[in-house]
């Protein structure tokens, strides 16, 4: 009886090319990770820390805009490592914006840019307490979220002003 010849599809089942498919893809995933992995970040040095309006001291993490001036803003300070035009907001972590801090400015890389948020709303009024973040949108590509929160706290009593 004489062979057949070896045909390429009949050696070739479905699920081995998948097979195969799937395992060019994750080696183009793994290669892929790895570059990213090798870039610098573009966004650190993050810090949030409340400032206070009158009699500079220690900085401290409560922020409570109760119009005491102690402590009624927070300062946020950060270093970009790429130069663009940005826009700074603080947002909810839902993503709802809350204050666009600074629009369209020249963010000059490996310096630091420091804004104050006084606990207001775009619309007029005080933020609600909670846990903001922080959103740093770089030219049209990119939009940066940073990993830590802005914890806005609310004191019990309105406190006697000592501006």
């Amino acid at each position: 009886m004489p062979k057949r010849p070896n045909d390429l599809r009949e050696r070739l089942s479905p699920a081995a090319v998948v097979f195969a498919l799937l395992v060019l893809a994750t080696l183009a995933a793994f290669a892929y990770s790895q570059r990213v992995k090798r870039d610098p970040l573009v966004l650190d040095k993050v810090s949030f820390v409340g400032a206070p309006v009158l009699e500079p001291k220690d900085p401290v993490h409560p922020f409570t805009p109760n119009g005491d001036c102690v402590y009624d803003r927070v300062r946020i300070r950060f270093r970009t490592t790429i130069s663009d035009d940005g826009m700074v907001q603080v947002i909810k972590p839902g993503g709802r914006v809350v204050v666009t801090l600074d629009r369209g400015t020249f963010l000059k890389r490996y310096s630091f840019h420091t804004y104050y948020w006084d606990g207001r709303q775009r619309g007029g009024g005080t933020a609600r307490p909670g846990r903001y973040k922080l959103r740093v949108k770089l030219g049209s590509e990119r939009t940066l979220v940073t990993p830590g929160v802005i914890r806005l706290h609310r004191s019990s009593e309105k406190a006697k002003s000592r501006c």
